[in-house]
């Protein structure tokens, strides 16, 4: 599994992967939508999950390829809110990058070719692990893993909420992010 997402990674980049990274997707156990209104949720971590091959790039830019679709490639030069972007990748990789370099990331480029089984409306929260996904690699590569599991679901939570254009609860992000029940 992992040497097919590393050859695919090497075939768009054309260079070696450095890291593996992964994030699971959710499902609701009880509670269903009420995060939003900031009720009770019990969710669970899944075994389906989205995973990425990545390698640190020199170009400030954050480019993720996710299998089947076009190039995400965001400039790190201007992390605002673009209107343009609401409901799109771009603008969930643009939140998670902004929000951390808010919390005194120096956030640098990369490269990052991503393959899911958490399926888009699946129902089992693939924004939510990509959110988390993205999140995680910038946490490591750039952050000396200083976000904890929940503050990396409510930087994922805040790349929705702002930049995606979602009023969503943190539900999602926590299960994808801390894992388990």
């Amino acid at each position: 599994m992992y040497e097919t997402l590393k050859e695919a990674f090497c075939g768009r980049f054309s260079r070696e992967a450095e890291y593996i990274f992964s994030a699971p997707g959710r499902t609701e156990l009880s509670g269903n939508h009420t995060d939003h209104q900031h009720g009770c949720v019990l969710a669970a971590a899944v075994t389906l999950d989205t995973r990425a091959a990545v390698a640190k790039n020199a170009d400030r830019r954050i480019r993720i390829q996710s299998e089947g679709y076009p190039l995400c490639e965001i400039a790190l030069d201007d992390l605002t809110v673009r209107p343009e972007e609401i409901n799109t990748t771009a603008a969930l990789v643009r939140g998670v990058a902004a929000r951390f370099q808010q919390l005194g990331c120096e956030v640098g480029g990369f490269d990052a070719y991503v393959t899911s089984t958490v399926l888009p409306g699946s129902g089992l929260s693939s924004s939510a692990a990509f959110e988390v996904l993205t999140g995680t690699i910038i946490n490591h590569l750039f952050f000396a893993e200083k976000a904890t599991p929940v503050e990396i679901a409510q930087i994922g939570q805040y790349a929705e909420n702002v930049y995606f254009g979602k009023p969503c609860g943190l539900m999602d992000q926590t299960a994808s992010s801390v894992g388990n029940i």
